[in-house]
């Protein structure tokens, strides 16, 4: 099925779900296996190019950028797509919004071996969110540099302790860079393969193990809003809606305490 079939698809599918949740939006991060080589990342960037330039900004408007996945500790690094990846950011104009044409949005640092630099490669290209980011506690000046260009780490605490990254949570290196002001949010990696829905979990396990306050987890949520791959007018709206929603939901737990 050509790529933008696809993404006619997924449109029908938000528009339905829009009609249930209005508030409800959806971003595509496309993304490419780097186990299979140079021949599919050009083909993934050339479906962002695609995508984008589509005359139906209702399609074009859903493709956010680039990412590329696979164990790290075992296959290529991103640096060995950075051609790519570098020529890309200038000849595919995904958003007029951005200095780079495609933004990236990076799976990088889960492992363990200081030698994979797919964080270091991340930050050189201008990746604006980094997943996982588990890696990061190794290298305090890559935490300074996500600090000043306030890059978001997507972590994920159920997936990095399922997958023995971390044994206790309690001992997860995000709890100290939170404390060092680097910028997360919370994720749920693959829910679906470890057998639970949505992200609640994720945020019941962090707010035990890293001894959150209530105001962290509002923190946590409000960075869902901020580094959305959405335009600050669609921000602003969302959180007007979580003002609400946070407020009816502090309401009831003060209700049930009384």
């Amino acid at each position: 099925m050509p790529f933008i079939e696809e993404l006619k698809i997924i449109r029908e599918i938000v528009d339905e779900l829009q009609k249930v949740t209005p508030h409800f939006d959806f971003r595509l991060v496309i993304t490419g296996l780097k186990i299979v080589g140079h021949k599919h990342i050009k083909k993934m960037i050339a479906h962002i190019n695609e995508g984008a330039s589509s005359e139906d900004k209702r399609l074009a408007e859903m493709i956010a950028g680039f990412d590329m996945v696979n164990e790290e500790d075992f296959t290529p690094e991103i640096s060995e797509f950075a051609e790519e990846i570098a020529t890309a950011q200038k000849t595919v104009m995904v958003t007029e919004m951005e200095p780079f044409g495609m933004p990236t949005f990076f799976h990088a640092g889960e492992t363990h071996d200081r030698a994979v630099k797919n964080l270091h490669d991340s930050v050189m290209l201008r990746s604006k969110r980094i997943g996982h980011g588990f890696q990061l506690q190794c290298f305090p000046y890559l935490q300074d540099i996500c600090k000043k260009r306030d890059i978001c780490i997507e972590v994920c605490p159920l997936s990095n302790m399922v997958l023995g990254y971390t044994k206790d949570l309690r001992t997860h290196p995000m709890k100290a860079m939170l404390a060092r002001g680097v910028q997360a949010s919370i994720s749920s990696d693959d829910p679906g393969l470890f057998g639970y829905q949505g992200v609640t979990l994720d945020y019941l396990y962090a707010f035990g193990a890293w001894e959150l306050s209530i105001r962290d987890l509002k923190k946590f949520s409000l960075n869902g809003i901020k580094y959305a791959c959405i335009n600050e007018e669609k921000k602003q709206e969302l959180y007007k809606v979580f003002d609400i929603t946070w407020s009816e939901w502090i309401k009831d737990i003060n209700s049930e305490n009384l």
